[in-house]
């Protein structure tokens, strides 16, 4: 079953790109072929000037481990393990030692504001406190590329906003690439360039002069009264 049709597009390093569709207009498969989870069964992608779609299994789970970090809708933390443990795992995986993995992790746990919270299941977390650990994991190997598939899909207005002025504080201090999946034009408009896809195929793009800055709008929220109880 044919999914993307012909598509064309070249992400510029240290930008912040959304790709906004409607349901089955083809934005998760072109995100897995992006971060290597699925192959293209045409034509060629490159990553870093590098093609990598012939690549075997094992040459690209190594990219997904050392050039790129995940956050998905659905968190997909180990519900058995810690916070901590969590954001060990790419850590774990690369071969990094045990207490270099344990500084690195913390660290980056207390970068998304959940010092105090490294022995938490996910379980004893809410949704927004669950994603920021599983942005903390994203990060940990200080990939190249960042892909977030409606990252704040299963959160409130307010967190959701917290965790897009996340994406947007790193931004602008790793200058790190952000490619984000959404349906939500609201959303895509806190990022510097918007890639329209319908049925599979790129009809149209629109560079945001102005993107909404998350942590503005969060300061707004903070300030406005409260509604009087019903």
């Amino acid at each position: 079953m044919p999914v993307l049709r012909g598509v064309n597009l070249a992400v510029r390093a240290g930008e912040m790109l959304a790709i906004m569709g409607a349901s089955g207009s083809g934005k998760s498969t072109l995100l897995n072929i992006v971060g290597c989870l699925d192959r293209p069964t045409g034509g060629i992608y490159r990553l870093e000037g590098v093609e990598v779609g012939s690549f075997s299994g094992t040459e690209m789970a190594l990219v997904r481990n050392r050039k790129i970090g995940f956050v998905f809708q659905q968190f997909n933390l180990l519900a058995r393990a810690t916070a901590l443990q969590n954001v060990e795992l790419p850590l774990l995986y690369a071969g990094v030692p045990a207490a270099e993995r344990k500084k690195r992790a913390a660290a980056m746990l207390a970068q998304v504001g959940l010092t105090g919270f490294e022995k938490h299941f996910p379980a004893q977390l809410s949704g927004g406190q669950q994603q920021r650990v599983a942005i903390a994991r994203a990060l940990v190997n200080r990939p190249a590329l960042l892909l977030a598939d409606e990252p704040t899909g299963q959160l409130d207005s307010r967190t959701g906003l917290e965790v897009l002025a996340i994406f947007q504080e790193l931004h602008r201090e790793t200058g790190i690439t952000v490619l984000m999946v959404t349906h939500d034009a609201g959303m895509a408009h806190f990022c510097e360039r918007i890639v329209y896809l319908r049925d599979g195929l790129v009809i149209g793009e629109e560079a945001v002069e102005r993107p909404r800055r998350a942590a503005e709008e969060l300061n707004g929220l903070q300030q406005a009264p409260e509604c009087p109880a019903l």
